[in-house]
């Protein structure tokens, strides 16, 4: 466990001291040990394979795929041949924004966006599939929902510290793009700027006062939200151009 959290100290994430009170968390550590997706050695792969100096963009998700053979420790990114729903609808804004043709022929694993600097960050990093067959199907699920209520809570304040960590750098672009009120509300919790946050859920691109930091918000890319008259479908294709431009580079969005 502790190489796993030197791993984030190396990479700018946390300090050893930050590390220490982390690995002394009894309750993380237990989320971790009991990890059925991902595996424990892909609990931190996002922020391992992105280090703080090499950040461009920060994606945000929920929790882990409750699928092993999906789940590898970055937000949206499944390594099973099967595209989840919600990466559908991100090839599919793709694939209008760039003429490309995701949707049809990508693979699902998004390491390629990680390798660019783009931070694939779920807002709890495990998932602890339950088992319960003495239970009926209404009382598991409500079961496995408490069960995974308490893994999300108990990563917050870990989550809360990297969005901080983002946040405080000053000397380069960057760019959250939001997707979901989940995702607006956990960065616009950890700006200090007051009149900022008066930005909250608001469609366009804005930059954090003395930042290179921009924000991008729109709906979630699911299904439910999509089909419910949610705008991601709409925003997306000019939020990825809005990312490009204010990098002055473009991310390799359509190269997996």
């Amino acid at each position: 466990m502790k190489d796993l959290f030197s791993k984030l100290v190396d990479n700018g994430w946390l300090t050893e001291d930050e590390a220490d009170n982390f690995l002394n968390n009894q309750d993380m550590i237990e989320c971790m040990e009991k990890s059925t997706s991902p595996s424990q050695d892909n609990i931190f792969n996002a922020l391992n394979l992105v280090p703080l100096k090499s950040v461009n963009v920060v994606i945000l998700g929920k929790d882990p795929y409750p699928n092993p053979k999906d789940a590898h420790g970055l937000a949206f990114s499944s390594l099973d041949d099967s595209t989840p729903d919600s990466l559908k609808n991100i090839f599919k804004s793709l694939d209008e924004t760039y003429g490309s043709e995701l949707f049809k022929n990508a693979k699902n694993d998004l390491t390629n966006w990680a390798k660019q600097g783009v931070l694939l960050l779920n807002t709890g990093l495990t998932y602890q599939k339950i088992n319960a067959e003495n239970l009926d199907k209404k009382e598991k699920n409500s079961l496995q929902t408490r069960v995974q209520n308490k893994h999300m809570k108990i990563w917050k304040p870990f989550v809360k510290l990297i969005i901080s960590r983002i946040l405080s750098v000053k000397d380069k672009p960057i760019v959250f793009m939001l997707w979901g009120n989940d995702a607006h509300n956990i960065v616009f919790a950890n700006i200090n700027d007051k009149n900022f946050k008066e930005n909250l859920h608001k469609r366009g691109s804005f930059t954090i006062p003395d930042t290179q930091i921009m924000v991008l918000q729109c709906a979630h890319p699911s299904p439910l939200s999509v089909n419910s008259g949610g705008d991601f479908m709409e925003m997306a294709p000019i939020y990825f151009k809005e990312c490009d431009k204010h990098l002055n580079k473009s991310i390799n969005w359509i190269n997996l």
